[in-house]
């Protein structure tokens, strides 16, 4: 019998992995600039991170359903990012400079197991939530929270002029991130027995009937890309994420050249964080009124109203009560993506489905941050935002688009909410 993570055990992973979050999006690009690594070459180092997102959650997904394993995918990722950044204080500690070369690597390092932590918790916090009857927006709250908080101390303690600070904080975030991944049952997953047991399978079944493939995994997969909503959800995804990394790479850089006080940068990413947890814990109710496409459509248009603002206000007391809109841009994204997902995909292939989304999401990220810091550097951020808001409206767009075209074959809060069940 395979023993389910209890919700209080992914809560708290979930807070372990936002706490690296909330070092490393706050600060990387600063600490970029500390080791003279500007425009293009900070935006190349940047996109790593949205570029594994393209490539490993696909991968990773794919086997976690393949192979029915789960927590034992988390432990490694965890593992191996903590590698890469200790490899990476260790010689900051030393003065050894990597130069561009040596960041680089180590940034695609760390970004390739990075992405793993992430998508598989929401997979094993979807399934969790179906037995467990709560919300999965009360369980990855604890992330919001714990990024907020990261920031806020990161922000006022950390200096990023000093070569090892960063690269020490963020060892120290993965290796707590690391202890509590085992906090999580891995149950009977047993990556190094299944393959064997799973040929033996496949070879009893050799003899079954054609329709027995039609249940695969892969021609799941294949069947769920053919279908045209998805196809449309995966390019807003990629638009809507491409003009969102403008926010991780630029924001930083942006309050500072306007003024914006260096001491209360931290808290202008923890509010945006606190409408995020905001958002996050009414998800349910939220999903239970209204469909995945419509609310998508919101959250595009919502985020294009943020950059377009972001890109004309100069008064820092206005651009931190621009923060709130994070709920929309943001949570209200993630979590309608997540229910839209949820109940296009066969419980089978949900992990796979999930990877899908994030490899979309993760080629825009990449597009967008290869982009962002060259716009940054030649027209500041009223350029850049204003091309983020035009990107967010293209992506508002085709989620109309799909919005009017898609049914809604399940209730979405079949996951996203308390009160209702899953039915197969």
């Amino acid at each position: 019998m395979q023993l389910k993570p209890s919700p209080r055990a992914i809560s708290l992973y979930y807070f372990g992995i936002f706490a690296v979050l909330g070092v490393y999006l706050p600060l990387f690009p600063s600490w970029l600039q500390a080791q003279e690594v500007r425009g293009l070459a900070m935006g190349a180092i940047a996109a790593t991170l949205p570029a594994m997102g393209l490539i490993a959650p696909p991968v990773f997904g794919f086997i976690a359903d393949s192979l029915g394993v789960r927590v034992w995918l988390i432990r490694a990722a965890c593992a191996g990012a903590l590698v890469a950044f200790a490899l990476l204080a260790l010689s900051s500690a030393l003065g050894v400079a990597l130069g561009f070369g040596g960041l680089f690597v180590a940034a695609l390092a760390f970004a390739f197991f990075r992405a793993p932590m992430f998508t598989m918790a929401d997979v094993v916090a979807i399934e969790t939530s179906l037995s467990s009857g709560i919300a999965y927006g009360r369980l990855r709250l604890w992330g919001s929270i714990s990024f907020a908080l990261m920031a806020i101390v990161g922000g006022a303690l950390i200096d990023t002029a000093r070569p090892a600070a960063f690269p020490a904080t963020m060892t120290a975030a993965l290796l707590a991130a690391f202890a509590v991944s085992w906090t999580l049952p891995a149950g009977d997953e047993a990556p190094f027995q299944r393959p064997r047991q799973q040929r033996g399978a496949r070879e009893a079944a050799d003899a079954a009937s054609a329709p027995a493939a039609e249940d695969s995994v892969q021609h799941r997969a294949r069947a769920l890309l053919r279908s045209r909503d998805f196809r449309l959800f995966l390019a807003a995804s990629f638009l809507a994420q491409s003009a969102n990394s403008s926010y991780d790479l630029c924001y930083t850089l942006h309050l500072r050249d306007v003024g914006f006080p260096e001491s209360l940068v931290g808290v202008a990413w923890a509010v945006g964080v606190a409408g995020e947890i905001a958002l996050m814990a009414f998800s349910g109710p939220l999903l239970q009124r209204f469909a995945p496409p419509t609310l998508l459509a919101v959250a595009f248009a919502g985020a294009a109203l943020r950059w377009a603002l972001l890109s004309s206000v100069r008064w820092w007391p206005a651009l931190l009560a621009i923060q709130p809109l994070h709920a929309v841009s943001f949570a209200m994204m993630w979590v309608a993506s997540l229910a839209y997902t949820r109940d296009r995909a066969h419980p089978q292939i949900l992990a796979t489905a999930q990877g899908l989304f994030s490899a979309s999401a993760g080629a825009g990220s990449v597009i967008g941050m290869l982009v962002w810091g060259e716009l940054y550097k030649r027209g500041g951020g009223s350029l850049t935002f204003g091309v983020a808001s035009i990107t967010a409206s293209s992506a508002f767009v085709l989620a109309v688009t799909f919005a009017r075209s898609t049914r809604r074959s399940l209730s979405g809060s079949s996951v996203f909410s308390a009160s209702s069940q899953y039915q197969e």
